[in-house]
């Protein structure tokens, strides 16, 4: 049996398929290669944080969508929002084959916020100009969270 969860950050996490760190010969517009490296490059940390102890397999890739936080309370309590305005959020699925894999007897997610929390992430300009560089898993200033799907 498979367990689905879906990932919810606040950072540009957009899979582009430009996974290299060297820029091709062939390339004629850099920034526009960069920023596809970058948004890459978050989404494959995100990845290899959940794969510290389990396998996943993505169900989709990451997409984006307009939060309020206001109406959209899981992410941390610090944030702000100003009237009328939204803020970008990307979110994917992924299965696991054990649901207790980040279970740390606290929480059912507690290995998986121990493992992303302060891991480096590249801002990349499409997210929203006052998070700091780094995954946050703090009540206060949480950027990623995990929820169980349910259908």
């Amino acid at each position: 049996m498979t367990y689905r969860i879906q990932c919810y950050t606040l950072f540009d996490i957009t899979n582009t398929g430009v996974p290299n760190r060297s820029k091709p010969a062939d390339v004629t517009d850099e920034d526009t290669w960069r920023f596809k490296r970058n948004t890459q490059a978050n989404f494959d940390t995100v990845l290899q944080s959940i794969s510290l102890r389990s396998q996943p397999d993505v169900v989709n890739k990451p997409e984006k969508i307009n939060i309020c936080f206001d109406k959209f309370q899981n992410f941390g309590f610090l944030f702000e929002q100003l009237e009328d305005e939204t803020y970008p959020c990307w979110h994917f699925e992924f299965e696991v084959y054990h649901n207790s894999v980040f279970d740390n007897g606290i929480t059912e997610f507690g290995f998986l916020y121990n493992d992303c929390d302060r891991v480096p992430m590249i801002l990349c300009g499409t997210e929203w100009d006052k998070l700091s560089p780094f995954l946050d898993t703090s009540p206060e200033l949480r950027n990623i969270y995990f929820t169980l799907y349910h259908d």
